[in-house]
This record gives C-alpha cells, structure tokens and sequence, in this order.
C-alpha cells in the first residue's frame, strides 16, 4: 500500500472514531433525560421550543379540515372500552335494577305488606302493595303482587263499615285478581282466588265460567311458586305439586256448585215476587 494509501485509511479510521465518540455522547444523554423523566422532571432542549400537546378541539378541526379522515396510526381501537364510560354505564345499569327481580324477594315483600295487615295497619299494607306494583311493573312477578294486593284490599274491605267504600275496596281487589289471572292464566291458584271474589260480588254467572277455564288448564302452575300458601290454605298441608292442584280443582269444582245453587236461589226468589 502506498503512502497516500496509508494517510486515507488512517482518516477513515479517525472518522469513525469521531462518529463512535458522538454516538456514545448521545446515547448517555438520551438515557439522562428519560431517567429525569421517570422523576417527574421534564427535558427540555434549550436549543430547541417546547412543542405543544395538541388539545382535542385542535384534533377535531384538524380532522374535519380533512374531511373527517383521521390518522390511522392514532385511530381508536374499536374492541377497547373506554374504562370510564364502561363504569358509567355500569353504574347507571345498576342504578336502574329493579331490587325486587325474584319471588323470593317479592314474596319477602309481600309478607311485609300481609304482616302489617294482620297488626291491623292496613294503610300501610295497601301503600307497600301499590309501591310493588309500580317498581315491578314490567315483570313476571307482577302477577303474584296482584294476587296479593287483591287480599289486602279484600280483607280492608270486611273490616269497613260504610257500604259504599266496602264495595270500592272488593271492586279493586276483583280487579287486582283479574290482572293476576291475566298476568298468569295458567295459575290455578290465582283462578280461584279470582272466583271467590267474583262469587263475594254475586256474580255467579262470571263465576261459573272462570271456575270452568281454570279446570281446563292443561298444565296448571304449581299452586306453590306463584303465592303464599298460608294466605289461602290454612293450617292444611299438601307435600307435593299434584296435591295441591288436586285441592284447588276440588274447590273449584265445589264453588261451581255454590254458584248454581245461588243462582237457582235467586231466580226463585224473583220468581215468587213475580206471582
């Protein structure tokens, strides 16, 4: 190699050097700012302006000034929630929920209403029925808080001396019956209390058909997860499903009778007052 070979290869060799020492000189510099970074410190050039985090109202003029086409590189990722506008509407889901979404709940309820009847506060006992019945009014379950209201309403009813509101109180409790009964038509049970209250009211004509669609129900619902056993049964235990739909169907049956019966009654007493 000759002498010119040499001094140019040595001038290679010092520039790479200088390039190397450069690179090192960097490299410890940027490792400084992020450590003072991690600090809470910012790094800020002075040889350079402190550039400015875009506020959203920039982005949103930006992305409309391009025709509302935005930077894929920055696009939101679809499948990721926004954490607080998931726990938004979480919160505002379960500010919504109904407390009372079971019959065991309802029917807890229900005893509160029925246990305040039996100390005699019968205002409070209607009051605890119709809140149940607004806060439940798109459920399944309303049909049982019906069936309930209507004995709250009929018991108020036979302690009242005034005739008039004695006959408001039955007609709203055949009315709470008769949205039970629609609620659930495959109730027996629900049929039947239906039935005795229309039979309260002397219609026995009404009477006699809701006895007859009740008996026809294929498969009736056990009388057991639809009402509170003790209002209606006594002290008379029956230890299976079948049981109990064998009872309600005997009473129905015995009700029809009653029925007829009452109905022959009537028509001979308009008959001897006729002659």
């Amino acid at each position: 190699m000759g002498r010119d070979g040499k001094k140019r290869t040595n001038w290679i060799y010092e520039e790479y050097e200088k390039l190397a020492v450069a690179w090192i000189i960097i490299s410890e510099d940027t490792k400084v700012a992020i450590g003072k970074s991690d600090m809470g410190h910012t790094n800020i050039d002075p040889r350079s302006e402190p550039s400015q985090q875009p506020s959203a109202a920039t982005m949103e003029d930006e992305t409309a000034g391009h025709g509302g086409a935005s930077n894929p590189d920055h696009a939101p990722n679809p499948s990721v929630k926004n954490p607080a506008k998931s726990d938004a509407a979480d919160l505002e889901i379960n500010s919504n929920a109904n407390p009372y979404s079971s019959y065991a709940s309802v029917k807890t309820e229900c005893e509160r209403a029925l246990n305040a009847l039996r100390r005699g506060n019968h205002t409070k006992a209607l009051r605890l029925m119709k809140d149940l019945c607004s806060e439940n009014e798109n459920y399944p379950q309303l049909a049982l808080i019906h069936r309930v209201q209507g004995t709250v309403l009929v018991k108020m009813a036979s302690i009242i001396d005034d005739p008039n509101a004695k006959h408001r109180h039955l007609k709203n409790a055949i009315e709470s019956a008769r949205s039970a009964v629609s609620l659930s038509p495959d109730s027996i049970e629900f049929a039947h209390f239906y039935a005795n209250l229309l039979y309260e009211d002397a219609k026995y004509e009404e009477v006699v058909q809701e006895c007859e669609r009740a008996l026809m129900i294929e498969e009736p619902v056990d009388p057991a997860e639809e009402s509170l056993l003790e209002e209606n049964m006594g002290n008379e235990v029956f230890s299976t499903a079948e049981a109990r739909v064998a009872h309600f169907r005997s009473e129905l049956h015995s009700l029809i009778q009653k029925s007829n019966i009452s109905s022959i009654s009537i028509w001979m007493k308009n008959t001897a007052n006729v002659v």
